[in-house]
């Protein structure tokens, strides 16, 4: 019994099944930045860091929404993060949409100097000129 090679009686295997069909991706709509310069964050809300600036109509598409934010895919980069809603348009813009900042309290005035210590200049009404007092007679 010397060297005889070994024979592997074992059933073949079965051939390869074919490709999985490729799941269909989610149609994720296409919307643009709608101001010169948008703030990408991580989380969404005005107090969470930011990832990055996005460029007026930078293409992105939108990925979910949480109240008056929405996720987004940034698509030149792959980014994904958190814009304010109310700057996406789902058209391109041709001008930038003015940002409406909510307007200052006014601030209490320091107590105010008279006109002449102030620096302005006012027309005077014309002094009358007092004369010395009378001596008294006794």
């Amino acid at each position: 019994m010397g060297c005889q090679p070994r024979v592997n009686n074992a059933p073949p295997l079965p051939p390869p099944l074919p490709p999985a069909a490729a799941l269909p991706q989610p149609v994720r709509s296409t919307f643009y930045v709608t101001i010169n310069q948008l703030n990408l964050r991580a989380c969404p809300g005005i107090d969470s860091p930011k990832i990055s600036a996005l460029e007026l109509n930078a293409e992105v598409e939108k990925m979910g929404e949480i109240e008056n934010w929405t996720q987004i895919r940034v698509k030149k980069n792959g980014t994904i993060g958190y814009v304010s809603s109310r700057y996406l348009s789902p058209q391109p813009v041709k001008v930038a949409q003015p940002i409406k900042k909510k307007p200052k309290k006014a601030k209490p005035r320091k107590a105010t100097q008279p006109p002449e210590a102030a620096g302005e200049e006012e027309e005077a009404e014309p002094k009358e000129e007092l004369s010395p007092p009378l001596p008294r007679v006794m």
